[in-house]
């Protein structure tokens, strides 16, 4: 004797609404037997094996019409059928990785912004807003600034805040050595502290894991951009007119009696993996 079960029932079992086994009713698409003597709908096993039917193709982003039509013709093809479909999810796969990859680029660009605001929130805020605007004009060509942001956007706001803390600490150890001899020892250790927030910081946009470490080259760039970059040049003389020339000279000295003699001991500085290294 077949064995017969109710709306509630299918709808339990299914994990689908009883307002959703009515409408496929409705339409034609899953129609139920009557009891006799109350006239109301009820399920037999061959439509629990229907209703998995419609609930896969439904899975498969078939339409209800689609389905009923398919189910319906007696010459229907489901190999050809869920073949064609196939075709049609990759396809509507390929526009969602696009459209998540479009939704991921502008969620970084939008950190970069953000974590530019932190960088520069120890500052005035017309020093600031003018500087971030000096900064994005530097790049001419479209699209260029957008993937400095992405490459700004990288790092974390937690580790902007961190450096922003960073480099304040630096200079409030720097400044005072201003009088000094850029050779002198006090001079050079802050030298090698800047060189390992400058590290950090190109290692969390590049991100770490493909990070190849600074090379002495990188740091005389970075050197040169201290009195040949206007930009740089403000920024760091608004903390002290004589900085920027200070630092570039004492930067000039490590680079040659530091850096160039012994590259490696500096390309992670500042990184776990210098610790790695140094433990080999």
């Amino acid at each position: 004797m077949q064995k017969i079960f109710s709306v509630s029932q299918v709808s339990k079992l299914a994990g689908i609404s009883v307002r959703t086994l009515h409408h496929y009713d409705q339409i034609g698409l899953l129609t139920p037997l009557r009891q006799q003597d109350n006239g109301y709908r009820c399920y037999g096993e061959q439509h629990l094996v229907k209703l998995q039917q419609i609930l896969l193709y439904r899975q498969l982003d078939f339409s209800l019409e689609q389905i009923r039509d398919m189910m319906q013709a007696p010459d229907f093809d489901a190999v050809s059928a869920l073949q064609q479909q196939h075709a049609l999810l990759l396809s509507k796969l390929d526009a969602t990785r696009q459209m998540i990859n479009n939704i991921e680029v502008a969620m970084t660009i939008a950190q970069g912004k953000q974590n530019l605001q932190i960088l520069f929130s120890t500052l005035p805020q017309d020093k600031a807003a003018q500087w971030q605007q000096d900064f994005a004009s530097q790049f001419t060509e479209p699209g260029e600034y957008d993937a400095v942001l992405q490459a700004v956007g990288n790092v974390s706001a937690a580790q902007s805040q961190h450096l922003t803390e960073e480099f304040d600490n630096w200079l409030a150890q720097y400044l005072p050595l201003l009088a000094l001899p850029v050779q002198a020892d006090a001079v050079q250790q802050q030298v090698l502290q800047h060189l390992a927030m400058q590290n950090r910081f190109l290692s969390q946009m590049m991100s770490e894991e493909a990070y190849e470490g600074m090379s002495c080259d990188t740091f005389l760039y970075l050197t040169e951009a201290l009195i040949e970059d206007e930009l740089v040049q403000q920024m760091y003389a608004y903390y002290d007119p004589a900085l920027p020339e200070h630092l570039y000279e004492a930067m000039m000295y490590f680079a040659g009696h530091s850096f160039k003699p012994a590259p490696e001991q500096y390309r992670f500085i500042g990184l776990d993996k210098a610790d790695s290294l140094g433990e080999g």
